[in-house]
């Protein structure tokens, strides 16, 4: 996959860097988090990090999706995930190796908030 048909919301596999250790990546799912004219026009993508070892507090800055759940059908979950939106990263589209699938719109409503959080921007009202 050559990243050329993105979108927000979007699932994607990519070679994920480790936060520690930029020379090394694990590859992992990631939801795209940059708006759709970016990802058109855009060489590179926004992604926040998903990863299935859940914490056992709920944090404001993470969304976490059941594994049994629309949503995680939908994105092509088999594990409960967390999506951690204190973990971004830009990439270049070229790096996107698969689509796993897209977030229904409602869950990438409560995802912006835990995004919204993590940056600590203000939602405008109704979003």
């Amino acid at each position: 996959m050559d990243g050329a048909d993105v979108l927000r919301g979007d699932v994607v596999l990519v070679p994920f860097p480790y936060v520690t250790d930029f020379k090394r990546a694990k590859t992992r799912p990631a939801l795209v988090i940059q708006n759709n004219v970016g990802n058109r026009f855009g060489s590179t993508v926004i992604v926040a990090l998903i990863s299935s070892s859940v914490p056992v507090k709920q944090y404001p800055m993470h969304y976490t999706i059941s594994h049994q759940s629309p949503e995680a059908k939908a994105a092509g979950l088999k594990t409960t995930s967390v999506v951690k939106m204190e973990t971004l990263v830009t990439l270049p589209r070229r790096a996107i190796l698969q689509r796993l699938g897209r977030l229904p719109r409602e869950a990438v409503r409560e995802a912006d908030k835990a995004l919204a959080f993590s940056l600590d921007l203000r939602l405008a009202a109704g979003t």
